[in-house]
């Protein structure tokens, strides 16, 4: 196990953890086909009276289907980029999507990382384009619609990006399950990140949720992904007596695709993580 480390253009600031307190209620939603993912699931959620969460999807179908991969920054203002825009033809079948949802500039806005099939069957994963692939069909999704807090865009100097970022947001809900809503900083041990902010906040037992990127990983199978710069989406993540448990789906620079349980101590952030507890 080796610790990794990125260097971004501005000067790194604590905390290295952002977290607001919250609560979290499970539901299903359903997202119409025929417009723009992001209106879809602005327009769905709006009629749910929800401005923030963190949306799971299993399936479904793209036409279009739109994303980038991770890529090398082609100037120094960034520590890493993104691919041209990939627009493959047909259909796009979902296998398995996350998305921040919460707001830029004061509009709805969306952060999603997913794996799909192209019309060959070519299997691909990235960062979607919300605002240009469309549903092609009804997806039922699973929401964590929150309470308490929301995923703001904010920009960042650190890492010159906007980044999704947990601010206070009206008052937690009685009888909904607590939660804690994060964005991880570059060079982060991820776990940490995750066990100390659960603590923090006195969750001992609980699901983990979200999206983000790592400089390298390392599964506990022993596999390596070496790329310095990724996309993940969290496929099952627990806390369990205090300890982080994470198993993703993250894609490297060459659009390689890596899936299973990571390493606890040593997977360092990228550029952000956006993450979910939500207790037990």
């Amino acid at each position: 196990m080796s610790q990794r480390f990125i260097k971004h253009p501005g000067q790194p600031q604590d905390p290295r953890v952002l977290a607001e307190a919250c609560s979290a209620r499970k539901l299903q939603v359903t997202f119409q086909p025929g417009l723009p993912v992001l209106d879809a699931l602005a327009q769905a959620l709006s009629e749910q009276g929800i401005d923030s969460a963190v949306v799971e999807i299993g399936g479904g179908s793209f036409a279009p289907l739109v994303y980038v991969i991770p890529a090398p920054s082609p100037d120094s203002a960034h520590a890493a980029w993104y691919s041209d825009t990939r627009y493959p033809e047909g259909v796009g079948l979902g296998e398995r999507l996350v998305m921040s949802f919460g707001r830029r500039q004061g509009a709805p806005f969306i952060h999603c990382h997913g794996i799909w099939l192209h019309n060959d069957g070519y299997r691909a994963a990235g960062h979607l384009i919300p605002g240009e692939a469309m549903f092609a069909e009804s997806v039922v999704a699973t929401v964590y619609a929150l309470t308490g807090a929301i995923f703001d865009q904010l920009p960042d100097a650190e890492t010159n990006f906007p980044l999704l970022t947990p601010v206070p947001h009206g008052d937690a809900r009685d009888g909904e399950r607590r939660a804690v809503l994060l964005r991880v900083k570059p060079n982060t041990d991820i776990h940490a990140a995750l066990e100390d902010a659960a603590r923090a906040h006195g969750i001992t037992q609980g699901s983990i949720h979200g999206i983000g990127s790592l400089v390298g990983c390392d599964f506990v199978d022993g596999s390596h992904m070496a790329s310095f710069a990724s996309e993940l989406f969290i496929r099952d993540g627990q806390i369990a007596d205090g300890k982080a448990m994470l198993d993703i789906a993250i894609v490297d620079v060459d659009g390689t695709i890596f899936e299973g349980e990571v390493t606890r101590g040593g997977n360092m952030v990228c550029v952000t993580c956006e993450l979910l507890i939500v207790e037990r």
